[in-house]
């Protein structure tokens, strides 16, 4: 079955293309051909390759929060191109049905709709559906311009799509690789996660504390440069990382502040700034405790990622993230923006390593939701359904 998959973008360090890329990579060896379709190069288009996808090119139409007035002007004469574009590479290859891999590309659902073939939205923004008014049109379309709409959460489904459901909508979590990570943490792997610490900053015998994913100011890199303060004065021996890279001129304004900030209070040489890196597994299994201060997300997948590490998280008391560690079972929460509770809570998993092994073995139990071999079957499955329709 030729599937066709809209992607608005090809970063180092993006969850949507991480999620895509472990899909595919269980999708092609059940018969999926993936045909992947992008606005430009970037540096996913050789790992898409490296699994078995034809990686196509089109002018897609990238939606965005605060579209200025000439844009919207432009806007449907913009899907009008990206959407004949779309439909041009899925009828060469005779797609069955089209993937769009998030909400902000359009211009997939249009295509299938002048094609007649389904199309599905994996919707993967977060549960801030704000302004309201614009979300709830986005939604009307959304859903009239798909047969099936993934949803990365419960708490998006419900936030965007409403806390009744609907027919068309599904939670399918984003997939990990389960078992890698559960690998990198095993004790056989002692002497790659001492390489791995010692990489981060981190001695023999130093406690690590660490996040993961892009220097942006959604992911509130500032709280957790604050926090790490706060609880490296009673912990000399307590080092940190900040794992990911700024690649937008906002993440780049912002990761200059939090570098300065660093300097400010008095982390320069205890915090390792240690840029993107493709080993997850390894880095999972290098940290003590795992932090993610987010303001907004709608699954995290770095959080699966340390579960299923058994690595205990601090995480914001907000959208997905609850539903991910289930409530503190997995982890502890700490109020957005609050460097000192988050602090606290890192504090007491820092002294506390009964807690943490206890946390980390339920986190390998909740990862299991988590098996991109199971959410891969699981989506195999509604592309066979549709195309029977």
């Amino acid at each position: 079955m030729r599937i066709v998959y809209v992607n608005p973008f090809s970063q180092q360090v993006s969850g949507p293309d991480e999620s895509l890329l472990a899909l595919l990579g269980r999708l092609v060896p059940l018969g999926i051909e993936p045909h992947v379709v992008l606005p430009a190069d970037g540096p996913a288009v050789p790992r898409y390759g490296a699994l078995g996808a034809t990686v196509h090119f089109a002018p897609l139409t990238i939606l965005h929060r605060q579209l200025a007035p000439a844009e919207m002007a432009r806007l449907p004469l913009q899907l009008g191109r990206g959407a004949v574009a779309v439909a041009r590479i899925a009828r060469q290859v005779q797609a069955s049905l089209i993937h769009s891999n998030m909400e902000v590309v359009l211009d997939g659902a249009l295509a299938a709709q002048a094609l007649r073939i389904p199309h599905i939205l994996h919707y993967r923004g977060n549960t801030l559906a704000e302004p309201r008014a614009v979300f709830a049109a986005l939604t009307r379309l959304w859903l009239g311009l798909s047969a099936q709409v993934f949803c990365i959460s419960h708490a998006t489904a419900a936030a965007i799509f409403g806390a009744a459901g609907n027919p068309k909508v599904q939670v399918i979590y984003n997939p990990i690789e389960i078992a890698a990570f559960a690998a990198a943490s095993a004790a056989g792997d002692a002497a790659a996660t001492a390489r791995v610490r010692a990489e981060l900053g981190a001695a023999p015998g130093q406690l690590l504390i660490g996040t993961v994913g892009r220097i942006h100011p959604r992911k509130d890199v500032e709280t957790f440069v604050r926090a790490c303060a706060v609880v490296a004065r009673a912990r000399p021996q307590a080092r940190f990382a900040v794992v990911g890279v700024a690649e937008m001129p906002v993440e780049e304004e912002y990761f200059a502040r939090v570098r300065a900030l660093a300097g400010e209070v008095g982390l320069s040489d205890r915090l390792c700034f240690a840029g993107a890196r493709r080993d997850m597994p390894a880095v999972m299994a290098a940290l003590d405790v795992f932090v993610l201060p987010s303001r907004h997300e709608g699954f995290g997948r770095v959080v699966g990622e340390a579960l299923a590490a058994g690595r205990p998280a601090v995480v914001t008391d907000e959208g997905a993230l609850p539903e991910l560690i289930e409530g503190d079972r997995c982890g502890l929460f700490a109020r957005p923006g609050d460097a000192d509770d988050f602090a606290a809570k890192i504090s007491r998993l820092a002294d506390d390593p009964v807690m943490r092994a206890r946390l980390g073995e339920n986190g390998k139990q909740r990862a299991q939701a988590f098996d991109a071999g199971a959410i891969a079957a699981r989506v195999a499955a509604v592309y066979e359904s549709l195309r029977r329709r």
